[in-house]
C-alpha cells in the first residue's frame, strides 16, 4: 500500500479508486477536456525511489488492470514498480487514435503534433513518482501488440523522451524506417528526420517477439494492405522490422544499439513475454 503520507503529498489533480491488484491513479484534464486516464500502479515490496521502474502498455482492448495482474510476478522478481496506464476507447475509440499515436485520423490525414498521444506517457511518470515519491527520473517502456505498436511508433515520431529501456513486443503493424512507405506502414509524409532515425537507432531497445506467434489468421491480426505487406503474420513482421531497422542503420552510417530476442514457446501472450521483459527491463 502506498503511504496516506504520500497520497497527501500527491496533487490535487490525482485521486484514488480501489482495483483488484493496485490503486489507480485517476489522471484528470482540466474542466471540458478529455476523459480522465485511469494509471494502475503496482509497487513490489522491497522496490525503494530509487529503483527502477516499468510503464506497460496493454492492447487492443484496453484491459490494463489484466495487464498489471499478468505483470505483479514478474516485476515482484526483478524489483520493478509496476506501472500501467489505460488508454480507454472513451478517450481513444479508434486503432488511429492508439495503435498510431493520434498522429493521423481514420482516414489517414494528419493531426497536428499537439494532438498526438505520445506526450501523455511523461505525464504519466510525472505524476506517477509524485504519487509514490520516486526518484529515478526515467523508466523502462514495454508495449504488447496495440501497446507495442504505440511504444515503437512514440519511439521514432516522438524519441520517447525519458525512456530508459524501450521493448516493444508482438506488434501486428509496424512504421517501418523508411520514407516511401506512407505513414502508418512507413514514415512517409511524417516530419521525421535522419537525426531522428540516428538517435532512435542509438537508443536500448530491444524487439522481442514470440517463437509461436505464427498465426496468419489471429483475430486481432492487422489486415490492411499496408500491414499484409510487411508479412503473413506478427512474428514475420517483427523480424522484418528489425532487419529494415538495420539496413537504415548502415544506410546512414550510423550506430544501431537494437536486440532482437526470441521467447520460446510463447504466442501471442503479454502474459508470456512479460518474465522476459522484466528481466530486460532490470537490466
Amino acid at each position: 500500500m502506498i503511504p496516506r503520507r504520500a497520497l497527501l503529498a500527491a496533487p490535487a489533480i490525482l485521486a484514488w479508486r480501489p482495483a483488484l491488484a493496485a490503486e489507480p491513479l485517476l489522471l484528470e484534464e482540466p474542466p471540458g477536456g478529455p476523459p480522465a486516464l485511469r494509471i494502475f500502479v503496482h509497487r513490489p515490496a522491497g522496490w525503494q525511489p530509487d529503483g527502477r521502474a516499468i510503464i506497460v502498455m496493454h492492447g487492443l482492448n484496453r484491459d490494463a488492470d489484466r495487464y498489471l495482474a499478468q505483470w505483479i510476478a514478474p516485476a515482484e522478481a526483478q524489483g520493478l514498480l509496476l506501472v500501467a496506464p489505460e488508454f480507454a476507447r472513451a478517450r481513444f475509440p479508434t486503432t488511429a487514435s492508439y495503435n498510431w499515436g493520434n498522429v493521423v485520423d481514420v482516414a489517414g490525414q494528419p493531426l497536428p503534433p499537439e494532438a498526438w498521444s505520445f506526450g501523455l506517457i511523461d505525464r504519466v511518470w510525472a505524476r506517477v513518482r509524485d504519487a509514490v515519491g520516486a526518484t529515478r527520473p526515467g523508466y523502462a517502456l514495454f508495449g504488447h501488440s496495440a501497446g507495442a505498436q504505440f511504444v515503437h511508433r512514440y519511439l521514432l515520431l516522438a524519441e520517447a523522451s525519458a525512456a530508459e529501456a524501450i521493448i516493444t513486443a508482438n506488434a501486428g503493424s509496424y512504421t517501418m524506417p523508411v520514407a516511401d512507405v506512407a505513414f502508418p506502414f512507413g514514415l512517409g509524409g511524417t516530419a521525421v528526420t535522419e537525426a531522428m532515425l540516428a538517435r532512435a537507432f542509438a537508443r536500448p531497445v530491444t524487439v522481442l517477439l514470440g517463437a509461436d506467434d505464427v498465426d496468419p489468421d489471429h483475430p486481432s491480426l492487422p489486415r490492411q494492405p499496408g500491414a499484409l505487406a510487411q508479412g503473413p503474420h506478427r512474428l514475420a513482421r517483427g523480424l522484418r522490422f528489425y532487419a529494415e531497422a538495420r539496413a537504415a542503420a548502415a544506410r546512414l552510417g550510423q550506430p544501431f544499439a537494437w536486440r532482437l530476442e526470441t521467447v520460446p514457446g510463447v504466442g501471442h501472450d503479454n502474459g508470456g513475454m512479460a518474465r522476459r521483459a522484466a528481466a530486460i527491463a532490470r537490466g
